[in-house]
């Protein structure tokens, strides 16, 4: 399939822009790992700190310092890691390459 989710992550730059204004440089890589990371998986991440530190690169005590920034963007129920903006673009993708098939 030539739209396969995990080939083309969309990225409303203004969208983006917009919402993480606040962030730091590292706060940035962080949640763009953990999209990226999302996409490819295709959904939710496990909702592991030790997992979670491993896609963004970070040691266990940076992540404990990233975490409670990430969580403005995802929610987590200790089973999960989801993202709502992501669940809905994969959403999509799915729609569109279902119409394709």
């Amino acid at each position: 399939m030539g739209d396969r989710p995990d080939r083309f992550l969309p990225l409303f730059i203004a969208d983006y822009l917009a919402d993480t204004a606040h962030l730091t440089r590292d706060q940035h890589g962080a949640y763009l790992l953990l999209l990226m990371a999302y996409w490819r998986r295709g959904g939710p991440l496990p909702d592991n700190d030790a997992k979670l530190a491993n896609i963004v690169r970070a040691s266990h005590h940076e992540w404990k310092k990233l975490r409670p920034v990430m969580l403005d963007f995802f929610t987590a129920d200790g089973t999960d890691f989801r993202n709502k903006r992501s669940d809905h673009e994969l959403e999509r993708a799915e729609a569109r390459s279902q119409a394709k098939a």
